[in-house]
């Protein structure tokens, strides 16, 4: 049986995360997430936390026989003064690829994000989980993570305003 190894992401590591983010981005579409079609999602996806990669963003991979077989993304953000003001942190993007799934990475993944957030002095942490998700539903449980808030959205269709 392989060793799997979590670590950082590496610049190395983007095409394979980027790709992988691609096929998450279809299963969020399939399971009804109702935002417009992205062009190079995967690249944009990448781009849109570069720049705090490392401070207030951490990507974590898990890597087995060399190779990249999922993700997951950890931010660090300020809540409203309304909320109290302090820190607190968010996972979000969690993929695993389909032949390594059911192995224990994404509690392997999840334990690094958890562990870096807490050296970030966050209070809490959130995550935003599709109600037709039940495999991340049931991983947030397990760590000890409980519904909160429910989010709703209207998509207007196209030539509204």
């Amino acid at each position: 049986m392989s060793e799997i190894k979590y670590r950082q992401v590496e610049e190395r590591d983007h095409p394979a995360v980027k790709n992988m983010y691609v096929e998450l981005d279809g299963f969020y579409r399939q399971q009804g997430l109702n935002f417009p079609p992205v062009e190079d999602v995967g690249q944009v996806w990448l781009d849109s936390f570069a720049r705090t990669l490392g401070k207030f963003t951490m990507l974590y991979v898990a890597e087995k026989d060399g190779l990249v077989v999922g993700f997951m993304l950890a931010r660090v953000k300020r809540l409203p003064p309304y909320w109290g003001g302090g820190m607190a942190g968010t996972i979000s993007d969690i993929f695993v690829s389909p032949q390594a799934r059911n192995t224990g990475i994404a509690r392997g993944l999840m334990d690094h994000c958890l562990a870096w957030l807490r050296q970030q002095g966050v209070a809490s942490v959130d995550a935003q989980v599709q109600v037709k998700n039940s495999a991340s539903g049931a991983l947030f449980a397990i760590f000890g993570f409980e519904p909160e808030l429910e989010q709703v959205r209207l998509v207007w269709g196209e030539g509204s305003g």
